[in-house]
Protein backbone atom coordinates (compact mmCIF):
# COMPACT_ATOMS: atom_id res chain seq x y z
CA UNK A 1 0.00 0.00 0.00
CA UNK A 2 2.91 2.33 0.79
CA UNK A 3 4.45 1.57 -2.58
CA UNK A 4 1.25 2.44 -4.43
CA UNK A 5 1.06 5.71 -2.48
CA UNK A 6 4.65 6.89 -3.07
CA UNK A 7 5.15 5.50 -6.59
CA UNK A 8 7.30 2.68 -7.90
CA UNK A 9 10.49 4.75 -8.34
CA UNK A 10 10.75 5.55 -4.62
CA UNK A 11 9.45 2.14 -3.57
CA UNK A 12 11.83 -0.03 -5.62
CA UNK A 13 14.66 -0.26 -3.01
CA UNK A 14 12.16 -1.17 -0.27
CA UNK A 15 10.53 -3.69 -2.59
CA UNK A 16 13.87 -5.50 -2.97
CA UNK A 17 14.19 -5.82 0.81
CA UNK A 18 10.59 -7.03 1.12
CA UNK A 19 11.01 -9.69 -1.58
CA UNK A 20 14.31 -10.88 -0.06
CA UNK A 21 12.56 -11.28 3.28
CA UNK A 22 9.79 -13.29 1.63
CA UNK A 23 12.32 -15.55 -0.09
CA UNK A 24 13.89 -16.39 3.26
CA UNK A 25 10.56 -17.70 4.57
CA UNK A 26 10.56 -21.52 4.33
CA UNK A 27 8.10 -23.19 1.98
CA UNK A 28 6.68 -25.03 5.00
CA UNK A 29 5.40 -21.75 6.49
CA UNK A 30 1.94 -21.89 8.04
CA UNK A 31 -1.20 -20.92 6.11
CA UNK A 32 -1.41 -17.42 7.64
CA UNK A 33 2.22 -16.61 6.83
CA UNK A 34 1.80 -17.90 3.30
CA UNK A 35 -1.33 -15.79 2.83
CA UNK A 36 0.48 -12.64 3.99
CA UNK A 37 3.37 -13.35 1.63
CA UNK A 38 0.98 -13.90 -1.29
CA UNK A 39 -0.86 -10.63 -0.63
CA UNK A 40 2.41 -8.71 -0.25
CA UNK A 41 3.77 -10.14 -3.49
CA UNK A 42 0.58 -9.20 -5.33
CA UNK A 43 0.67 -5.63 -4.04
CA UNK A 44 4.35 -5.16 -4.86
CA UNK A 45 3.72 -6.44 -8.40
CA UNK A 46 0.71 -4.12 -8.83
CA UNK A 47 2.92 -1.21 -7.79
CA UNK A 48 6.02 -2.03 -9.84
CA UNK A 49 4.31 -3.48 -12.96
CA UNK A 50 7.06 -4.31 -15.52
CA UNK A 51 9.78 -3.39 -13.01
CA UNK A 52 8.79 -6.47 -11.02
CA UNK A 53 10.55 -8.64 -13.64
CA UNK A 54 13.93 -8.96 -11.82
CA UNK A 55 12.20 -10.70 -8.91
CA UNK A 56 10.58 -13.42 -11.05
CA UNK A 57 13.57 -15.80 -11.28
CA UNK A 58 13.60 -15.96 -7.48
CA UNK A 59 9.82 -16.24 -6.94
CA UNK A 60 8.62 -18.52 -9.75
CA UNK A 61 10.40 -21.75 -8.66
CA UNK A 62 8.55 -21.66 -5.33
CA UNK A 63 5.22 -21.19 -7.14
CA UNK A 64 6.00 -24.07 -9.49
CA UNK A 65 6.55 -26.29 -6.45
CA UNK A 66 3.16 -25.20 -5.07
CA UNK A 67 1.48 -26.25 -8.34
CA UNK A 68 2.50 -29.85 -7.76
CA UNK A 69 0.43 -31.96 -5.42
CA UNK A 70 3.02 -33.47 -3.07
CA UNK A 71 1.38 -36.78 -2.36
CA UNK A 72 2.29 -39.65 -0.09
CA UNK A 73 1.72 -43.28 -1.01
CA UNK A 74 -0.91 -44.70 1.34
CA UNK A 75 0.78 -48.09 1.27
CA UNK A 76 3.62 -46.62 3.32
CA UNK A 77 2.26 -43.96 5.68
CA UNK A 78 4.70 -41.94 7.74
CA UNK A 79 4.79 -42.43 11.52
CA UNK A 80 2.10 -40.39 13.24
CA UNK A 81 -0.08 -39.98 10.14
CA UNK A 82 -2.56 -42.61 11.29
CA UNK A 83 -4.13 -40.19 13.77
CA UNK A 84 -4.13 -37.29 11.34
CA UNK A 85 -6.58 -38.54 8.71
CA UNK A 86 -8.73 -35.41 8.89
CA UNK A 87 -5.82 -33.38 7.47
CA UNK A 88 -5.41 -35.64 4.44
CA UNK A 89 -7.54 -36.60 1.47
CA UNK A 90 -7.05 -39.96 -0.21
CA UNK A 91 -7.44 -39.70 -3.97
CA UNK A 92 -7.06 -41.98 -6.95
CA UNK A 93 -5.02 -40.85 -9.93
CA UNK A 94 -5.82 -41.71 -13.53
CA UNK A 95 -3.20 -44.47 -13.26
CA UNK A 96 -5.10 -46.14 -10.42
CA UNK A 97 -2.60 -45.21 -7.72
CA UNK A 98 -3.93 -44.21 -4.30
CA UNK A 99 -2.34 -41.06 -2.91
CA UNK A 100 -2.68 -39.13 0.31
CA UNK A 101 -2.70 -35.34 -0.17
CA UNK A 102 -2.71 -32.82 2.64
CA UNK A 103 -6.02 -30.91 2.44
CA UNK A 104 -4.32 -27.52 2.88
CA UNK A 105 -2.39 -28.23 -0.32
CA UNK A 106 -5.45 -27.46 -2.42
CA UNK A 107 -5.68 -23.93 -0.98
CA UNK A 108 -1.94 -23.47 -1.50
CA UNK A 109 -2.38 -24.56 -5.11
CA UNK A 110 -5.19 -22.04 -5.65
CA UNK A 111 -3.13 -19.19 -4.17
CA UNK A 112 -0.20 -20.02 -6.44
CA UNK A 113 -2.39 -19.90 -9.56
CA UNK A 114 -3.98 -16.60 -8.49
CA UNK A 115 -0.55 -15.08 -7.85
CA UNK A 116 0.67 -16.14 -11.28
CA UNK A 117 -2.40 -14.52 -12.83
CA UNK A 118 -1.61 -11.28 -10.97
CA UNK A 119 1.90 -11.32 -12.44
CA UNK A 120 0.46 -11.81 -15.95
CA UNK A 121 -2.20 -9.11 -15.66
CA UNK A 122 0.04 -6.48 -14.08
CA UNK A 123 3.22 -7.08 -16.09
CA UNK A 124 1.73 -8.02 -19.49
CA UNK A 125 4.54 -7.98 -22.11
CA UNK A 126 7.24 -7.88 -19.41
CA UNK A 127 6.11 -11.40 -18.45
CA UNK A 128 6.59 -12.67 -22.03
CA UNK A 129 9.81 -14.63 -21.42
CA UNK A 130 8.23 -16.55 -18.54
CA UNK A 131 5.08 -17.57 -20.44
CA UNK A 132 6.25 -20.95 -21.87
CA UNK A 133 7.55 -22.24 -18.53
CA UNK A 134 4.48 -21.08 -16.58
CA UNK A 135 2.20 -22.69 -19.18
CA UNK A 136 4.10 -25.97 -18.81
CA UNK A 137 3.48 -26.03 -15.05
CA UNK A 138 -0.19 -24.98 -15.39
CA UNK A 139 -0.98 -27.56 -18.08
CA UNK A 140 -1.89 -30.45 -15.73
CA UNK A 141 -4.65 -28.30 -14.21
CA UNK A 142 -6.38 -27.88 -17.57
CA UNK A 143 -7.13 -31.59 -17.62
CA UNK A 144 -9.69 -33.32 -15.42
CA UNK A 145 -8.91 -36.93 -16.25
CA UNK A 146 -8.24 -38.02 -12.69
CA UNK A 147 -9.64 -37.53 -9.20
CA UNK A 148 -6.72 -35.33 -8.16
CA UNK A 149 -7.65 -32.77 -10.79
CA UNK A 150 -11.35 -33.02 -10.05
CA UNK A 151 -10.71 -32.08 -6.40
CA UNK A 152 -9.01 -28.90 -7.64
CA UNK A 153 -12.08 -27.43 -9.39
CA UNK A 154 -11.55 -23.98 -7.90
CA UNK A 155 -7.87 -24.01 -8.82
CA UNK A 156 -8.73 -25.29 -12.32
CA UNK A 157 -11.16 -22.42 -12.78
CA UNK A 158 -8.42 -19.98 -11.73
CA UNK A 159 -5.98 -21.78 -14.06
CA UNK A 160 -8.34 -21.21 -17.01
CA UNK A 161 -8.29 -17.46 -16.35
CA UNK A 162 -4.53 -17.50 -15.77
CA UNK A 163 -4.04 -19.30 -19.09
CA UNK A 164 -6.08 -16.57 -20.80
CA UNK A 165 -3.81 -13.96 -19.18
CA UNK A 166 -0.77 -15.88 -20.49
CA UNK A 167 -2.23 -15.67 -24.00
CA UNK A 168 -2.56 -11.90 -23.67
CA UNK A 169 1.05 -11.62 -22.41
CA UNK A 170 2.20 -13.74 -25.37
CA UNK A 171 0.25 -11.63 -27.90
CA UNK A 172 1.34 -8.23 -26.59
CA UNK A 173 4.91 -9.40 -25.99
CA UNK A 174 5.19 -10.71 -29.55
CA UNK A 175 3.77 -7.48 -30.98
CA UNK A 176 6.28 -5.34 -29.06
CA UNK A 177 9.14 -7.58 -30.21
CA UNK A 178 8.00 -7.60 -33.84
CA UNK A 179 7.32 -11.35 -33.74
CA UNK A 180 4.36 -13.31 -35.16
CA UNK A 181 1.72 -14.38 -32.60
CA UNK A 182 2.90 -17.99 -32.77
CA UNK A 183 3.10 -18.52 -29.00
CA UNK A 184 -0.38 -17.06 -28.40
CA UNK A 185 -1.81 -19.33 -31.12
CA UNK A 186 -0.03 -22.36 -29.68
CA UNK A 187 -1.39 -21.62 -26.19
CA UNK A 188 -4.92 -21.24 -27.54
CA UNK A 189 -4.74 -24.50 -29.48
CA UNK A 190 -3.46 -26.33 -26.41
CA UNK A 191 -6.29 -24.90 -24.32
CA UNK A 192 -8.91 -25.89 -26.92
CA UNK A 193 -7.54 -29.41 -27.22
CA UNK A 194 -7.47 -29.99 -23.46
CA UNK A 195 -10.68 -28.29 -22.38
CA UNK A 196 -12.95 -29.26 -25.28
CA UNK A 197 -11.99 -32.90 -24.79
CA UNK A 198 -12.82 -32.63 -21.08
CA UNK A 199 -16.04 -30.71 -21.75
CA UNK A 200 -17.26 -33.42 -24.15
CA UNK A 201 -17.11 -35.95 -21.28
CA UNK A 202 -18.43 -33.62 -18.58
CA UNK A 203 -22.06 -33.33 -17.47
CA UNK A 204 -21.52 -31.00 -14.52
CA UNK A 205 -22.90 -27.60 -15.49
CA UNK A 206 -20.67 -25.75 -12.99
CA UNK A 207 -17.37 -27.12 -14.31
CA UNK A 208 -18.63 -26.72 -17.89
CA UNK A 209 -19.42 -23.07 -17.14
CA UNK A 210 -15.93 -22.50 -15.73
CA UNK A 211 -14.36 -24.07 -18.81
CA UNK A 212 -16.57 -22.00 -21.14
CA UNK A 213 -15.67 -18.80 -19.26
CA UNK A 214 -11.98 -19.64 -19.58
CA UNK A 215 -12.39 -20.43 -23.26
CA UNK A 216 -14.17 -17.13 -23.90
CA UNK A 217 -11.42 -15.19 -22.11
CA UNK A 218 -8.70 -16.99 -24.09
CA UNK A 219 -10.43 -16.12 -27.37
CA UNK A 220 -10.91 -12.48 -26.35
CA UNK A 221 -7.20 -12.20 -25.49
CA UNK A 222 -5.70 -13.96 -28.52
CA UNK A 223 -6.54 -11.18 -31.01
CA UNK A 224 -7.73 -11.51 -34.60
CA UNK A 225 -6.11 -13.40 -37.45
CA UNK A 226 -5.21 -16.49 -35.41
CA UNK A 227 -8.10 -18.90 -36.05
CA UNK A 228 -8.58 -20.53 -39.44
CA UNK A 229 -12.02 -21.01 -41.03
CA UNK A 230 -12.10 -24.77 -40.35
CA UNK A 231 -11.10 -24.24 -36.72
CA UNK A 232 -13.90 -21.70 -36.30
CA UNK A 233 -16.50 -24.01 -37.84
CA UNK A 234 -15.48 -26.95 -35.64
CA UNK A 235 -15.34 -24.88 -32.45
CA UNK A 236 -18.73 -23.23 -32.99
CA UNK A 237 -20.27 -26.62 -33.79
CA UNK A 238 -18.87 -28.01 -30.52
CA UNK A 239 -20.15 -25.08 -28.48
CA UNK A 240 -23.66 -25.39 -29.93
CA UNK A 241 -23.48 -29.13 -29.14
CA UNK A 242 -22.62 -28.34 -25.50
CA UNK A 243 -25.62 -25.98 -25.36
CA UNK A 244 -27.83 -28.75 -26.79
CA UNK A 245 -26.53 -31.14 -24.14
CA UNK A 246 -27.38 -28.62 -21.42
CA UNK A 247 -30.89 -28.14 -22.81
CA UNK A 248 -31.32 -31.90 -22.85
CA UNK A 249 -30.20 -32.19 -19.21
CA UNK A 250 -32.69 -29.49 -18.23
CA UNK A 251 -35.49 -31.25 -20.12
CA UNK A 252 -34.69 -34.62 -18.55
CA UNK A 253 -34.47 -33.11 -15.06
CA UNK A 254 -37.85 -31.39 -15.49
CA UNK A 255 -39.37 -34.60 -16.83
CA UNK A 256 -38.03 -36.57 -13.84
CA UNK A 257 -39.27 -33.89 -11.43
CA UNK A 258 -42.81 -34.09 -12.86
CA UNK A 259 -42.73 -37.87 -12.76
CA UNK A 260 -41.61 -37.92 -9.12
CA UNK A 261 -44.25 -35.36 -8.20
CA UNK A 262 -46.99 -37.43 -9.81
CA UNK A 263 -45.96 -40.73 -8.20
CA UNK A 264 -44.72 -39.75 -4.73
CA UNK A 265 -46.86 -38.80 -1.71
CA UNK A 266 -46.80 -35.11 -0.79
CA UNK A 267 -44.60 -35.68 2.28
CA UNK A 268 -41.94 -37.50 0.24
CA UNK A 269 -41.71 -35.05 -2.62
CA UNK A 270 -38.40 -33.22 -3.03
CA UNK A 271 -37.81 -29.54 -2.44
CA UNK A 272 -38.85 -27.55 -5.51
CA UNK A 273 -36.14 -24.99 -4.79
CA UNK A 274 -33.49 -27.64 -5.51
CA UNK A 275 -34.90 -28.21 -8.96
CA UNK A 276 -35.09 -24.48 -9.62
CA UNK A 277 -31.46 -24.08 -8.56
CA UNK A 278 -30.34 -26.86 -10.92
CA UNK A 279 -32.25 -25.27 -13.80
CA UNK A 280 -30.68 -21.89 -12.99
CA UNK A 281 -27.20 -23.41 -12.96
CA UNK A 282 -27.79 -24.97 -16.37
CA UNK A 283 -29.06 -21.63 -17.70
CA UNK A 284 -25.91 -19.90 -16.46
CA UNK A 285 -23.85 -22.62 -18.11
CA UNK A 286 -25.60 -22.03 -21.45
CA UNK A 287 -25.06 -18.30 -21.12
CA UNK A 288 -21.31 -18.88 -20.68
CA UNK A 289 -21.24 -21.20 -23.70
CA UNK A 290 -23.02 -18.56 -25.78
CA UNK A 291 -20.51 -15.96 -24.57
CA UNK A 292 -17.75 -18.25 -25.86
CA UNK A 293 -19.46 -18.27 -29.28
CA UNK A 294 -19.44 -14.46 -29.14
CA UNK A 295 -15.72 -14.59 -28.34
CA UNK A 296 -15.17 -16.68 -31.49
CA UNK A 297 -16.91 -13.90 -33.47
CA UNK A 298 -14.55 -11.34 -31.95
CA UNK A 299 -11.43 -13.40 -32.67
CA UNK A 300 -12.41 -14.34 -36.23
CA UNK A 301 -15.20 -12.10 -37.61
CA UNK A 302 -14.56 -12.93 -41.27
CA UNK A 303 -14.18 -16.66 -40.69
CA UNK A 304 -17.40 -16.67 -38.63
CA UNK A 305 -19.52 -15.69 -41.64
CA UNK A 306 -19.97 -19.37 -42.53
CA UNK A 307 -21.72 -19.88 -39.15
CA UNK A 308 -24.41 -17.22 -39.67
CA UNK A 309 -27.04 -19.60 -41.14
CA UNK A 310 -26.71 -21.84 -38.08
CA UNK A 311 -26.94 -18.81 -35.78
CA UNK A 312 -30.12 -17.71 -37.56
CA UNK A 313 -31.59 -21.19 -37.15
CA UNK A 314 -30.74 -21.27 -33.46
CA UNK A 315 -32.14 -17.79 -32.80
CA UNK A 316 -35.40 -18.70 -34.57
CA UNK A 317 -35.67 -21.90 -32.54
CA UNK A 318 -34.85 -20.29 -29.16
CA UNK A 319 -37.08 -17.24 -29.67
CA UNK A 320 -40.02 -19.61 -30.08
CA UNK A 321 -39.50 -20.98 -26.57
CA UNK A 322 -40.30 -18.90 -23.50
CA UNK A 323 -37.41 -20.32 -21.48
CA UNK A 324 -34.76 -19.65 -24.14
CA UNK A 325 -35.62 -16.14 -25.38
CA UNK A 326 -32.89 -14.59 -23.24
CA UNK A 327 -30.25 -16.92 -24.70
CA UNK A 328 -31.41 -16.04 -28.23
CA UNK A 329 -31.22 -12.30 -27.54
CA UNK A 330 -27.71 -12.51 -26.10
CA UNK A 331 -26.67 -14.29 -29.30
CA UNK A 332 -28.32 -11.45 -31.28
CA UNK A 333 -26.39 -8.92 -29.20
CA UNK A 334 -23.08 -10.69 -29.84
CA UNK A 335 -23.73 -10.72 -33.60
CA UNK A 336 -24.30 -6.95 -33.54
CA UNK A 337 -21.39 -6.29 -31.20
CA UNK A 338 -18.69 -8.32 -32.94
CA UNK A 339 -19.82 -8.56 -36.56
CA UNK A 340 -21.55 -5.17 -36.87
CA UNK A 341 -23.16 -4.87 -40.32
CA UNK A 342 -21.54 -8.12 -41.44
CA UNK A 343 -24.36 -9.76 -39.47
CA UNK A 344 -26.98 -8.12 -41.70
CA UNK A 345 -28.04 -11.44 -43.26
CA UNK A 346 -29.44 -12.43 -39.84
CA UNK A 347 -31.38 -9.18 -39.30
CA UNK A 348 -34.73 -10.39 -40.73
CA UNK A 349 -34.85 -12.75 -37.72
CA UNK A 350 -32.73 -10.76 -35.25
CA UNK A 351 -34.51 -7.38 -35.39
CA UNK A 352 -38.11 -8.62 -34.90
CA UNK A 353 -36.83 -10.74 -32.02
CA UNK A 354 -35.19 -7.73 -30.38
CA UNK A 355 -38.27 -5.52 -30.71
CA UNK A 356 -40.50 -8.28 -29.36
CA UNK A 357 -38.08 -8.66 -26.46
CA UNK A 358 -38.42 -4.97 -25.56
CA UNK A 359 -42.11 -5.50 -24.98
CA UNK A 360 -41.73 -8.71 -22.97
CA UNK A 361 -43.11 -8.68 -19.43
CA UNK A 362 -40.00 -10.49 -18.13
CA UNK A 363 -37.12 -8.18 -17.20
CA UNK A 364 -34.62 -10.96 -18.00
CA UNK A 365 -35.78 -10.75 -21.62
CA UNK A 366 -35.89 -6.93 -21.80
CA UNK A 367 -32.27 -6.63 -20.57
CA UNK A 368 -30.55 -8.28 -23.59
CA UNK A 369 -33.13 -6.73 -25.96
CA UNK A 370 -32.29 -3.20 -24.78
CA UNK A 371 -28.58 -4.04 -24.76
CA UNK A 372 -28.87 -5.18 -28.40
CA UNK A 373 -30.49 -1.84 -29.34
CA UNK A 374 -27.54 0.06 -27.83
CA UNK A 375 -25.19 -2.07 -29.97
CA UNK A 376 -27.24 -1.62 -33.14
CA UNK A 377 -27.67 2.16 -32.74
CA UNK A 378 -24.19 3.14 -34.06
CA UNK A 379 -24.66 1.11 -37.27
CA UNK A 380 -25.71 3.30 -40.24
CA UNK A 381 -27.91 0.54 -41.68
CA UNK A 382 -29.97 0.53 -38.48
CA UNK A 383 -31.40 3.94 -39.47
CA UNK A 384 -34.45 2.33 -41.06
CA UNK A 385 -35.45 0.69 -37.76
CA UNK A 386 -34.35 3.62 -35.56
CA UNK A 387 -37.75 5.46 -35.36
CA UNK A 388 -39.43 2.32 -34.04
CA UNK A 389 -36.54 1.80 -31.63
CA UNK A 390 -36.91 5.36 -30.30
CA UNK A 391 -40.61 4.84 -29.65
CA UNK A 392 -40.28 1.41 -28.00
CA UNK A 393 -37.36 2.36 -25.76
CA UNK A 394 -38.74 5.80 -24.85
CA UNK A 395 -42.01 4.16 -23.81
CA UNK A 396 -40.10 1.97 -21.36
CA UNK A 397 -37.90 4.78 -20.01
CA UNK A 398 -40.86 7.11 -19.46
CA UNK A 399 -43.01 4.34 -18.00
CA UNK A 400 -43.45 3.42 -14.32
CA UNK A 401 -40.23 2.98 -12.36
CA UNK A 402 -39.48 -0.61 -11.27
CA UNK A 403 -40.41 -1.50 -7.72
CA UNK A 404 -37.73 -1.21 -5.08
CA UNK A 405 -37.22 -4.97 -4.77
CA UNK A 406 -37.42 -5.65 -8.50
CA UNK A 407 -33.66 -5.94 -9.02
CA UNK A 408 -33.85 -7.27 -12.57
CA UNK A 409 -36.45 -4.65 -13.46
CA UNK A 410 -34.05 -1.93 -12.34
CA UNK A 411 -31.23 -3.47 -14.39
CA UNK A 412 -33.56 -3.57 -17.40
CA UNK A 413 -34.35 0.13 -16.91
CA UNK A 414 -30.64 1.01 -16.85
CA UNK A 415 -30.17 -0.87 -20.11
CA UNK A 416 -33.10 0.99 -21.67
CA UNK A 417 -31.59 4.34 -20.65
CA UNK A 418 -28.27 3.24 -22.16
CA UNK A 419 -30.06 2.22 -25.36
CA UNK A 420 -31.90 5.55 -25.59
CA UNK A 421 -28.61 7.42 -25.09
CA UNK A 422 -27.01 5.41 -27.92
CA UNK A 423 -29.98 6.13 -30.20
CA UNK A 424 -29.90 9.86 -29.39
CA UNK A 425 -26.16 10.04 -30.10
CA UNK A 426 -26.03 8.01 -33.30
CA UNK A 427 -29.54 8.13 -34.80
CA UNK A 428 -30.72 11.58 -33.68
CA UNK A 429 -31.98 12.50 -37.14
CA UNK A 430 -34.41 9.56 -37.01
CA UNK A 431 -35.90 10.53 -33.65
CA UNK A 432 -39.66 11.25 -33.92
CA UNK A 433 -40.47 14.87 -33.07
CA UNK A 434 -42.65 13.91 -30.12
CA UNK A 435 -39.92 11.87 -28.37
CA UNK A 436 -37.79 14.02 -25.98
CA UNK A 437 -34.93 11.50 -26.01
CA UNK A 438 -32.24 13.64 -24.33
CA UNK A 439 -34.56 14.89 -21.59
CA UNK A 440 -35.61 11.32 -20.80
CA UNK A 441 -31.99 10.20 -20.53
CA UNK A 442 -31.06 13.11 -18.25
CA UNK A 443 -34.08 12.46 -16.02
CA UNK A 444 -32.79 8.95 -15.27
CA UNK A 445 -29.22 9.91 -14.35
CA UNK A 446 -27.23 8.59 -12.63
CA UNK A 447 -27.51 4.85 -13.29
CA UNK A 448 -26.88 2.57 -10.31
CA UNK A 449 -28.18 -0.95 -10.87
CA UNK A 450 -26.30 -2.32 -13.90
CA UNK A 451 -22.75 -1.35 -12.98
CA UNK A 452 -21.24 -2.13 -16.39
CA UNK A 453 -23.82 0.00 -18.18
CA UNK A 454 -23.47 2.70 -15.51
CA UNK A 455 -19.73 3.03 -16.12
CA UNK A 456 -20.28 3.15 -19.87
CA UNK A 457 -23.10 5.71 -19.71
CA UNK A 458 -21.36 7.98 -17.20
CA UNK A 459 -18.20 7.98 -19.32
CA UNK A 460 -20.22 9.05 -22.38
CA UNK A 461 -22.07 11.74 -20.40
CA UNK A 462 -18.76 13.20 -19.21
CA UNK A 463 -17.39 13.24 -22.75
CA UNK A 464 -20.52 14.98 -24.05
CA UNK A 465 -20.36 17.60 -21.28
CA UNK A 466 -16.73 18.37 -22.13
CA UNK A 467 -17.73 18.66 -25.79
CA UNK A 468 -20.63 20.95 -24.75
CA UNK A 469 -23.10 18.74 -26.58
CA UNK A 470 -26.24 20.79 -27.21
CA UNK A 471 -28.60 17.79 -27.10
CA UNK A 472 -27.46 16.66 -23.68
CA UNK A 473 -27.18 20.15 -22.15
CA UNK A 474 -30.52 21.26 -23.62
CA UNK A 475 -31.74 24.65 -24.82
CA UNK A 476 -29.99 27.44 -22.87
CA UNK A 477 -28.14 24.72 -20.90
CA UNK A 478 -31.39 23.79 -19.16
CA UNK A 479 -30.10 20.30 -18.29
CA UNK A 480 -26.69 21.32 -16.93
CA UNK A 481 -27.77 21.38 -13.29
CA UNK A 482 -29.25 17.88 -13.38
CA UNK A 483 -26.23 16.51 -15.28
CA UNK A 484 -23.72 18.05 -12.84
CA UNK A 485 -25.80 16.76 -9.93
CA UNK A 486 -25.56 13.22 -11.35
CA UNK A 487 -21.80 13.50 -11.90
CA UNK A 488 -21.27 14.72 -8.34
CA UNK A 489 -23.35 11.77 -7.14
CA UNK A 490 -21.18 9.13 -8.82
CA UNK A 491 -17.79 10.79 -8.28
CA UNK A 492 -15.36 8.42 -6.51
CA UNK A 493 -17.87 5.54 -6.62
CA UNK A 494 -15.65 2.99 -8.29
CA UNK A 495 -18.52 0.60 -8.94
CA UNK A 496 -20.23 3.27 -11.09
CA UNK A 497 -17.34 5.16 -12.75
CA UNK A 498 -13.88 4.30 -14.02
CA UNK A 499 -10.85 6.06 -12.57
CA UNK A 500 -10.31 8.04 -15.78
CA UNK A 501 -13.93 9.22 -15.70
CA UNK A 502 -13.43 10.40 -12.11
CA UNK A 503 -10.51 12.55 -13.24
CA UNK A 504 -12.61 14.05 -16.02
CA UNK A 505 -15.47 14.80 -13.60
CA UNK A 506 -13.01 16.66 -11.37
CA UNK A 507 -11.77 18.65 -14.36
CA UNK A 508 -15.33 19.61 -15.30
CA UNK A 509 -16.02 21.06 -11.86
CA UNK A 510 -12.64 22.80 -11.76
CA UNK A 511 -13.30 24.47 -15.12
CA UNK A 512 -16.73 25.79 -14.14
CA UNK A 513 -16.75 29.40 -12.85
CA UNK A 514 -17.56 29.47 -9.12
CA UNK A 515 -20.46 31.87 -9.59
CA UNK A 516 -22.06 29.40 -12.05
CA UNK A 517 -21.73 26.63 -9.50
CA UNK A 518 -23.27 28.79 -6.78
CA UNK A 519 -26.18 29.59 -9.05
CA UNK A 520 -26.77 25.88 -9.66
CA UNK A 521 -26.23 24.90 -6.02
CA UNK A 522 -29.92 24.92 -5.19
CA UNK A 523 -30.37 21.91 -7.46
CA UNK A 524 -27.75 19.88 -5.57
CA UNK A 525 -28.44 17.83 -2.48
CA UNK A 526 -26.53 18.68 0.69
CA UNK A 527 -24.40 15.58 0.22
CA UNK A 528 -23.60 16.55 -3.37
CA UNK A 529 -22.66 20.10 -2.33
CA UNK A 530 -20.24 18.74 0.27
CA UNK A 531 -18.70 16.40 -2.32
CA UNK A 532 -18.23 19.28 -4.75
CA UNK A 533 -16.67 21.49 -2.04
CA UNK A 534 -14.28 18.70 -1.07
CA UNK A 535 -13.50 18.06 -4.73
CA UNK A 536 -12.55 21.68 -5.37
CA UNK A 537 -10.68 22.22 -2.11
CA UNK A 538 -8.46 19.18 -2.65
CA UNK A 539 -7.56 20.06 -6.25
Amino acid sequence: LLGIAVGKEKFLPDAKEAVNAMLQTPMEADDLQREYITEASQRICKCLKADFAPFLPHLLPGLYKCLKLDAEDTTAPKPGDEDDDDQYITVSTGEGKLLKVRSSKFEELLQAVQLLQTYCVEMESAFFDCVPQVAEHLLPLLDSTDEVSMLCDEARSAAFQCWAALIKCARIGAQERGQPPQLAHQLLMTFLQKTCTSMAKDEDCDTLRDAADGLAECLKNVGTGVLQAMEVAQLVQQLFKFIDDSLKRTFEAEKEKLSDKASAPQELQGDEDDGDEDAGNEETCRRSLEDAIGAVMKAAPQEFQQCLPECTRRITQWLGTKEHKTLALFLCADLLDHLKEQSESTWPVVMPGIFAGLGDKEADVRIPAAYAISLAAPLPKFAEAAPQAFREVAKLVSGPAPKKRDEQGKVAMDNCVSALLALARHQGAACPADIPAWSLVVSKLPLRDDEDEAKKVHKIIVELVMAQHSGLLGADNANIGKVLSALAEVYKQENLVEKETDEQILNIFKMLPRDNLQRLASGFSEKQQKKIEKMLSSS
